[in-house]
């Protein structure tokens, strides 16, 4: 149950079999270089998804500062910032180098799968840098209401 609300808050899915049942719904019939180039795509738009939010948690942070130079109620507005900086930082982790799962022996790995368990990080990742985001603008409306 636990599992199945996280994949549901994530994005991604919650259980082994579940995950298993979506790698192989995403590379179906696909070759190997197919498949894992299918997957670079889902990572390429995930990171493009990152860049956007990051571009859009800048203006919340312009907001938030205002707020406070302003003399809006100053608790929100902090941890609306908090909430902002965290998310930074999760955002921004989307964006550093895929390159490590390239530096050990190759072995038998399936660089499909490998490329598929990095999008789900970076899923997690994502979503919940996007919850922080959401939440820091509902912090500062409600310094907003507070102030009016």
């Amino acid at each position: 149950m636990l599992q199945q609300l996280v994949g549901i808050l994530f994005g991604t899915p919650g259980s082994a079999e579940e995950r298993e049942n979506a790698f192989r719904n995403a590379v179906g019939d696909l070759g190997p270089s197919d498949a894992a180039q299918r997957m670079r795509d889902g990572v390429q738009h995930n990171t493009e998804k990152a860049g956007a939010l990051l571009a859009a948690q800048g203006i919340f942070t312009v907001a938030d500062t205002f707020a406070l130079d302003h003399g809006w109620p100053k608790t929100p507005i902090l941890i609306s910032l908090g909430c902002l900086i965290a998310g930074t930082f999760l955002a921004m982790s989307i964006l550093r180098s895929t390159m490590r799962m390239y530096r050990h022996p190759s072995g038998h790995r399936d660089p499909a799968r490998q490329i598929f368990t990095l999008l789900l990080s970076r899923m997690v990742r994502f979503n919940s840098a996007l919850y922080l985001t959401f939440l820091s603008i509902v912090l500062l409306g409600v310094a907003a209401l507070s102030f009016t």
